[in-house]
């Protein structure tokens, strides 16, 4: 009995007098580990989430660039530190979902995180030159058809989001085009305004200049929503293909295994910072739809995105070389 008693009196006190880590939490600076470069859209938004997140906790939060080997460089970093909320992954469509669907030999899983909140989206923009007499999505799908596997399309590599969003989107429209992999969008679009390629799907962050400035024509947006800047131009969706959503994404993170109360405090702070009118303002202006989503919300979606980018990979039977 007095053995319990003493159990019993433990318990207590471990309501009354939660783990200092939680309790205490942030006592330090906390790093953000970033797969992609610095410079880019996606940096850019690691670094307007970071610096009011750091305005939240009161402490810095620095952002890492680690980029490499699919995403595993940035993986190792946040996997070497302890799981104590101190250092978070912005994880993304390709960490995330294309990457294990695609690459057998990944040094990394998808669950050794814990999902903190949904962070942006990137709609998609399907364009053509803007010389193309193309100019909506059924006189496309009604050339590829009549000119079967003669159309040409690049994209940022193999089994990187745009690619996908071609292979989803022929699929769908009953088409074979042909896939110029390169090393990156700036190329590609290069190719494409040209006149070396038909068309292409790419986030509206790289092509969107280019339809201001009269060098591309968009045809359709790829996510559900039209988008303000392009009021008047439709969605693949309401083009005839019902529930088509493919854009880019990313994710807050951290460890698994990081205290609950933890995750509950990043993810209140990312729910003040996505809903704030100059911080959505900042975001939309580099083209980036922010998504505020509890981390049960942001792990449901992730693994719906997994499941989608598994059959997708199966189905074209899509490999890197």
């Amino acid at each position: 009995m007095a053995f319990i008693r003493v159990l019993v009196m433990l318990g207590v006190l471990a309501v009354l007098n939660p783990p200092a880590q939680a309790q205490d939490y942030p006592d330090r600076a906390l790093r953000l580990i970033v797969p992609f470069s610095a410079g880019g859209v996606t940096d850019l938004v690691a670094r307007i989430y970071a610096s009011e997140l750091a305005k939240g906790l009161g402490q810095a939060v620095v952002v890492e660039n680690k980029t490499g080997a699919a995403g595993a460089v940035a993986m190792d970093a946040v996997k070497q530190a302890a799981p104590d909320g101190y250092t978070l992954m912005l994880a993304t469509i390709g960490t995330q979902a294309i990457n294990p669907a695609l690459l057998p030999n990944l040094r990394y899983a998808p669950g050794d995180l814990d999902y903190v909140t949904m962070l942006i989206t990137v709609p998609q923009l399907l364009v053509v030159n803007a010389k193309s007499p193309i100019r909506t999505v059924a006189e496309l799908v009604d050339h590829a058809k009549k000119n079967p596997g003669k159309l040409s399309y690049g994209s940022s590599g193999i089994g990187s989001a745009p690619h996908l969003a071609v292979e989803i989107f022929a699929s769908r429209a009953g088409f074979r085009a042909v896939h110029v992999p390169y090393r990156g969008s700036s190329q590609s679009i290069t190719d494409l305004i040209a006149g070396q390629l038909d068309f292409m799907i790419d986030p509206v962050t790289t092509t969107l200049p280019y339809i201001q400035s009269g060098k591309l024509r968009a045809l359709a947006v790829s996510t559900p929503q039209r988008l303000p800047a392009l009021p008047d131009l439709p969605t693949i969706a309401e083009s005839g293909y019902a529930d088509y959503d493919v854009g880019v994404w990313n994710t807050i993170a951290v460890l698994k295994g990081t205290p609950r109360s933890v995750v509950k405090r990043l993810a209140a702070e990312s729910a003040r910072i996505l809903v704030a009118e100059p911080v959505r303002r900042r975001l939309l202006d580099v083209g980036a739809v922010p998504v505020p989503a509890s981390p049960d919300e942001s792990r449901a979606f992730v693994e719906r995105e997994q499941a989608k980018y598994l059959q997708i990979v199966r189905d074209a039977n899509l490999k890197v070389e």
